[in-house]
């Protein structure tokens, strides 16, 4: 089990960098067909907002989303492994963290795009969330 949660975290974690890797033009076309979904439910809840301005929220929530699955999907491989527990938390933790910041650093070779440590702390709160989630998970479910 352990090896099929790893090679969920590791293919996501590709998932995370193509995703980072794409033009901004090409990356704001997969944003707009959300916004377009959101837009009309929006409409329905008579509650207009901006394209620009939810975008803008789209795409930090999918950042925020991204690294709380990867954090599930690494608790999930390191719980399977029965890994000590003191070197498994700051393990997860620290993969996260390093995940964002080579994201952002691929950013920054991609064309329209840009590399932010604002970026990276959102990476890292899901992430950070997604771990915490885990483990009061572990704690209500014994």
């Amino acid at each position: 089990m352990r090896k099929l949660y790893g090679i969920a975290a590791l293919a996501f974690t590709g998932f995370i960098f193509y995703n980072s890797s794409l033009p901004a033009p090409v990356s704001d076309e997969t944003s707009y067909y959300f916004v377009n979904l959101v837009a009309g439910i929006n409409a329905f809840l008579d509650k207009p907002v901006p394209p620009e301005e939810m975008n803008h929220y789209i795409r930090k929530t999918a950042h925020f989303t991204e690294y709380f699955v990867q954090a599930l999907l690494l608790c999930n491989a390191f719980q399977a492994d029965r890994a000590d527990r003191r070197n498994s938390h700051g393990y997860i933790l620290l993969l996260s963290l390093m995940t964002a910041v080579l994201d952002e650093y691929i950013q920054l070779f991609s064309p329209g795009r840009s590399g932010q440590v604002t970026d990276i702390m959102l990476d890292f709160s899901g992430a950070f969330t997604g771990w915490l989630a885990f483990q009061l998970w572990k704690r209500i479910k014994r």
